[in-house]
């Protein structure tokens, strides 16, 4: 019970706030598209994730907003919404190239 307590905290918490509000970008995301499959669920999380913790500071700087734990957030929401496009790109040329190989 500790462990989830625990675990809670640090989703809670400032740093954790950021991957939390990444990966529910992710998710919004993939709720707006055609896709249904469980599997582009999980990679619109994953590429939220990776794209908010890392792009928050962009996105931050591109709206002119100062640095607070509230910008920082929603900073990394869109961040993660946005990771989500960024994500489909790449699996699109990963597909086009697998393809061109096949096909040679």
């Amino acid at each position: 019970m500790e462990r989830i307590v625990l675990g809670c905290g640090a989703v809670l918490s400032e740093g954790g706030g950021t991957l939390l509000a990444s990966a529910l970008g992710g998710l919004t995301r993939w709720i707006a598209t055609d896709r249904r499959h469980l599997r582009d669920a999980g990679m619109a999380v994953a590429g939220g994730v990776l794209a908010g913790h890392y792009l928050w500071p962009i996105i931050l700087w591109t709206l002119g907003m100062t640095e607070s734990p509230h910008s920082m957030t929603m900073a990394a929401f869109v961040a993660g919404t946005l990771g989500m496009s960024g994500v489909r790109l790449i699996v699109a040329l990963v597909e086009t190239r697998a393809r061109r190989m096949g096909d040679a």
